[in-house]
């Protein structure tokens, strides 16, 4: 059986948009060096964030379903498909 193709390639450590991954997830000060941070943070009300020593890390499964949907449909969880 063949093996499926990874659609999404990042580099060893990394994630959407190049951000590096820590062992909490995605450090909210690298989300906020993006242009549509804002946009993001709409979408991040009411999730949860891991608190480690005095850093905020996006957890990586809530980063990723953002991001793609983000690039995939435009959107995020809380706005309409356009």
């Amino acid at each position: 059986m063949k093996e499926k193709e990874q659609i999404l390639k990042f580099e060893n450590g990394k994630t959407f948009f190049g951000l590096k991954v820590y062992k909490h997830g995605v450090k909210k000060d690298d989300i906020k060096k993006l242009p549509f941070y804002e946009y993001w943070e709409a979408s991040a009300i009411g999730s949860t964030c891991a608190v480690y020593e005095e850093e905020t890390y996006v957890y990586i499964h809530d980063w990723e379903r953002f991001c793609f949907s983000f690039i995939t449909h435009g959107t995020h969880r809380f706005r309409k498909q356009l």
